[in-house]
């Protein structure tokens, strides 16, 4: 017989589980994300399969499929949670963009870019790549990389906004924006890095002096 005590018993026993289960959930939603990276930056994405990607992941084939759909939606969640390195939100609204934003010296804010261009690329640079590549021979990864590359123009354009209001351009906001955007390309980064012989040290110190040179008066 149910009774009024067993079904309120019932409710509270599935309310204490529900944020167990999320917590579950979004922990194995990371499980599969750092599994998917790692095959994906060992194999490219043709190569990263998901039975390999589930078996990094430490987790059945299905539940790969359950939480993501594909493996193109999948490229995308790594791709963003390597962009935000764990922040919560926008990257716009993180606290490192804020950070340069605010810099009360334009050539200050510009080796702030450098540093976060650096950090960036640090968690996303051959991820980044894989997604570069793919773009040629798939037409929604291709939306992806150019969203991607769309928000890094945005952004651009705000850090050259903020900076014309710190000092004197060599060139109009709207070059700086693109000097900003094409110069920080993580292209530059993974070449440098991987086959020129920099470490992420000597490239933020690179990239800061090139955007200095390149954007501010003597």
């Amino acid at each position: 017989m149910v009774t009024l005590h067993s079904v309120t018993r019932e409710v509270k026993s599935l309310a204490q589980k529900t944020p167990l289960r999320r917590e579950q959930a979004a922990l194995t939603r990371a499980r599969i994300i750092e599994g998917a990276t790692a095959m994906f930056e060992a194999r490219g994405y043709e190569g990263a399969r998901i039975e390999d990607i589930a078996s990094e992941a430490s987790v059945a084939v299905p539940t790969v499929y359950k939480v993501f759909a594909n493996k193109r939606n999948l490229l995308k969640a790594s791709v963003e949670a390597a962009i935000r390195g764990g922040e919560a939100g926008e990257v716009e609204r993180q606290a490192w963009f804020r950070e340069q934003l605010e810099e009360p010296t334009a050539e200050g804010q510009l080796r702030l870019i450098a540093r976060n261009a650096r950090r960036m690329y640090d968690r996303a640079g051959q991820l980044l790549e894989v997604v570069r590549a793919a773009a040629a021979s798939d037409t929604d990864i291709e939306a992806l990389w150019r969203g991607i590359n769309d928000e890094r123009l945005g952004r651009a354009r705000t850090s050259a906004s903020r900076l014309a209001s710190k000092a004197k351009l060599r060139t109009t906001v709207g070059e700086a924006a693109r000097t900003l955007w094409v110069l920080s390309v993580p292209e530059l980064y993974v070449l440098q890095i991987h086959t020129g012989g920099l470490n992420p040290d000597d490239y933020e110190r690179w990239l800061g002096d090139l955007l200095v040179a390149a954007l501010l008066g003597d």
